[in-house]
């Protein structure tokens, strides 16, 4: 009975233990989600596998050809009105030159290399859309806790402004001024949280969610500073780009496409072996070679293909210039970022913090007025708004230095 017993109450935890994890939702939760579900990344998928059987078909050895033939037609008779007729039935195989095929495999697996690289690169941008969307709706829920946060606080300086004002310690100027600023803030709150349901609805969009999934954000946007230098991170995105990858890739199949062209002017086979109907004991055997005696159109090819190479080689060479340019813009970025979120908390936040606590007491005082205090309160809300936009900025400035160059379609 108490295993039993045990054995409830371990499944009862695992159920429990499955709800809560349902109820949250990580960044990488997220951006695995997205990877998973989203449809750009199945369409990606579904070209690798295309690829896959293209690169099968260009593989593929010609389908024999099976021959029926009749010879003896009645066109030149003998003199005593006879003649001879023979049938036969023999399969043909054509065959190319040694070379051509190999390198059609070459250029297939070249173009499933692609598609492989393509459907990486689809998954390295998805994924810095989806910490993007996941920034953005984390920003809007902090927005909204600040923002209740400051409407405790004038809360708390509206009960001392009436109690003053009906002690005749304040105006009713001042009254009206908080309650202004308390209407102006519940108008914040309401815009914030439309503005919070329609980044979830994009966020559940990138991660292919059929419905409004209401799981809680629990990646928080938090500071962590950027160690690696510009020359590490400039030398593994040129090792990594996607980008870069499949413009080599690009090169090495138009090398291929090239050598193939040339090949264009060596001769194919056919080989054919024949069962003939009067000599019932006997084979024929038939060996052919086709003539490729016009050049213009091997020439043709062969241009063309020279001229992709040499596209492919100045596409290659000029975007890991502009990659590079990219890394380095995407760096400032980073650091500017870097420096801004460094300022507010260093510095602004532990200031204005001091300085509305002093304000509060000088006010209660009658040292200030009241719109001083109001002022400053204003100055005290936008320091919080600003240092977690200030935090936003620099997690898509991270973001951006992840996919540096990405951006860039042939």
């Amino acid at each position: 009975m108490r295993k039993i017993t045990c054995s409830i109450l371990l499944l009862c935890s695992v159920m429990f233990a499955i709800a809560g994890a349902s109820e949250t939702l990580t960044l990488e939760q997220a951006i695995q989600t997205a990877l998973q579900r989203n449809p750009e990344i199945l369409l990606a998928q579904k070209e690798l596998a295309a690829a896959m059987g293209k690169r099968l078909q260009m593989t593929a050895v010609a389908d024999p050809m099976l021959v029926f033939r009749d010879e003896g037609l009645a066109l030149n008779k003998a003199k005593d009105g006879s003649f001879e007729k023979e049938y036969s039935l023999g399969l043909e195989q054509n065959l190319e030159f040694p070379g051509k095929r190999v390198l059609r495999g070459e250029i297939g697996r070249i173009g499933e290399d692609l598609a492989a690289l393509a459907l990486d690169k689809a998954r390295l941008l998805l994924g810095a859309r989806v910490k993007k969307a996941y920034y953005q709706a984390v920003l809007s829920r902090r927005t909204l806790e600040s923002l209740d946060q400051a409407s405790s606080l004038l809360d708390r300086f509206m009960e001392n402004l009436v109690i003053k004002y009906q002690a005749g310690d304040a105006s009713y100027s001042d009254v009206l001024r908080a309650k202004v600023e308390k209407a102006r803030l519940q108008n914040q709150i309401i815009e914030e949280r439309r503005a919070a349901t329609a980044y979830r609805a994009e966020l559940n969009i990138l991660l292919g969610n059929k419905g409004d999934d209401a799981a809680a954000l629990v990646t928080d946007i938090a500071f962590v500073p950027l160690q690696k230098e510009l020359t590490a991170i400039k030398e593994e995105i040129r090792t990594s780009s996607p980008t870069l990858k499949m413009l080599a890739a690009k090169l090495r199949q138009s090398e291929a496409g090239r050598r193939l062209a040339k090949k264009g002017g060596l001769p194919d086979f056919s080989l054919g072996l024949y069962f003939p109907s009067l000599r019932s004991g006997a084979w024929g055997f038939s060996v052919g070679l086709n003539l490729p005696v016009w050049r213009t159109r091997r020439q043709g090819e062969v241009m063309k293909a020279e001229a992709a190479t040499g596209q492919a080689l100045i596409s290659l060479e000029a975007e890991e210039r502009r990659l590079m340019i990219r890394i380095e813009n995407a760096y400032a970025g980073v650091k500017a970022a870097e420096e801004q979120v460094k300022l507010f908390e260093q510095k602004l936040l532990k200031d204005m913090g001091d300085e509305i606590r002093l304000a509060v007491n000088q006010y209660q005082y009658g040292k200030i007025e009241f719109f001083n205090l109001l002022d400053l309160y204003r100055t005290y809300a936008a320091t919080q708004f600003e240092h977690l936009k200030a935090l936003y900025q620099y997690l898509l400035a991270l973001s951006d230095l992840e996919v540096a160059g990405e951006e860039y379609t042939d």
